[in-house]
């Protein structure tokens, strides 16, 4: 039987919130854990100091449990969500580690990363349940990049939008050369997926959606651009359970992007972009005002596209930025390099499609498991961003899904991996991604 365990501190000391963490874990531990799965938030203003946590968890688990994590964007475990905290899920029992691994520069040798893991997934003898987890350094940009919007909106780049976009995406190639700007999860992942690899793979783009600052743990060190994780196998009757789902509707509105940057938008239907994209969504500009603490990014309004998989018909969401102060501009988290379509549809989100989402994630994960013993989920931060102070309603809509009892970690992430043979990359604005454990 799998056995796990979960502890959550707002402990103002480094050190002491990573011992308190490992130490309430361990003694709601039955049979001796394997794996910890460490979230430390770094969206607050203050950090802890990352090390030390670090320090503190190992000092008390010892040194044969292996530890892999990342910072997170808030942490919820059972039924308490908080920034400036340090999370913890302990896995026992009838599972193994087949493999961990630690890989730097994950941006830069992402082939050869998945090569490796590859071959170390063939020596591996058949087990009917088996999945991988997966952190990987997220989007780091330099400062220079973001204050290049501003100079965006400017009407000259309207009149030299060629000569802008040419010296704009050479920049963020440049970036990406040395291993910055966006992540390349999904080029490591459809690299595995190219060869005859096929576990399915949940995990967190570790980005911190404040500062674009992020670390990974991996044992006793904290990593910088690394890609750490593990496969695991279960014994017995115990099998593990995947599943995911988005957090937006599509409104049944299209725009069209006639002016762009990469995924910068500079007109959209012929307009001004901010004009074009609230005259196809149905909004006053003036109400994106009300977005100001957020930065002005949009928790209830997505952009997408559709595709066919083989699994079927996927959905892409891309958040955006919609400041009014900035009329020429909206701003899309759809990668730069990306072939943008001409039509996009318009999703809007609500609590209601939120919990429903929810649920369906959930439902997935433990669609063959009778007894569940634990859930572990990757939360957009901007689905966080649209619970607001209803966050009760969606622990009320978890615990009634899986069970108040089910120990419950969920890591709010920078971008949400959800792989598949087939299915590819799945890295989506407003998804929660889920994996689950029992028999």
């Amino acid at each position: 039987m799998i056995d796990a365990a979960v502890s959550i501190t707002t402990e103002d000391e480094s050190y002491n919130a990573g011992r308190h963490i490992a130490k309430e874990a361990l003694g709601g531990m039955n049979a001796k854990p394997k794996l910890a799965i460490l979230a430390v938030d770094s969206l607050a203003r203050v950090n802890y100091k990352y090390g030390q946590v670090l320090k503190g968890v190992r000092e008390e688990l010892g040194p044969a449990i292996t530890i892999i994590g990342s910072t997170a964007n808030g942490v919820l475990i059972n039924n308490r969500y908080a920034f400036r905290s340090a999370g913890l899920m302990l896995l026992g029992g009838d599972i193994n580690i087949d493999f961990s691994y630690n890989y730097p520069d994950s941006k830069l040798d992402y082939e050869n990363i998945a090569e490796d893991i590859y071959q170390k997934s063939q020596s591996l003898p058949p087990k009917d349940s088996r999945i991988m987890i997966m952190f990987q350094d997220g989007y780091k940009f330099p400062p220079e990049v973001f204050k290049k919007q501003e100079m965006l909106n400017m009407r000259i780049v309207s009149l030299m939008s060629g000569l802008v976009s040419r010296f704009f995406k050479k920049q963020l190639d440049d970036f990406k050369e040395e291993g910055l700007g966006l992540t390349s999860a999904q080029e490591l992942l459809e690299s595995l997926y190219s060869k005859s690899f096929d576990l399915p793979i949940a995990g967190n783009v570790v980005t911190n959606v404040r500062n674009y600052d992020s670390v990974e743990f991996y044992n006793d060190e904290v990593g910088d651009n690394n890609v750490v994780g593990a496969i695991l196998s279960a014994e017995g009757e115990s099998k593990f359970g995947f599943g995911f789902g988005a957090g937006a509707e599509s409104t049944g509105k299209t725009l069209t992007p006639t002016k762009k940057i990469g995924g910068f938008f500079l007109k959209v239907n012929g307009d001004p972009a901010l004009e074009g994209f609230c005259d196809a969504a149905g909004i006053k500009m003036e109400s994106l005002e009300q977005l100001r603490p957020f930065g002005y990014q949009n928790p209830y309004v997505s952009l997408g596209f559709r595709e066919e998989t083989e699994e079927g018909e996927l959905v892409h969401l891309s958040g955006l930025l919609t400041n009014p102060n900035l009329s020429n501009l909206v701003t899309t988290s759809f990668p730069f390099n990306y072939e943008i379509p001409e039509e996009i549809e318009i999703f809007r989100s609500n609590i209601n499609v939120l919990k429903k989402t929810t649920e369906k994630a959930i439902k997935e994960a433990i669609e063959n498991i009778s007894n569940p013993k634990f859930l572990l989920g990757f939360d957009c931060f901007n689905r966080a961003m649209s619970y607001g102070d209803m966050i009760p309603e969606i622990i009320k809509k978890i615990e009634d899904t899986i069970g108040k009892d089910v120990p419950r970690m969920i890591i709010g992430a920078g971008g949400e991996i959800f792989g598949k043979k087939g299915l590819g990359y799945y890295n989506n604005n407003m998804t929660f991604v889920t994996l689950a454990g029992g028999n």
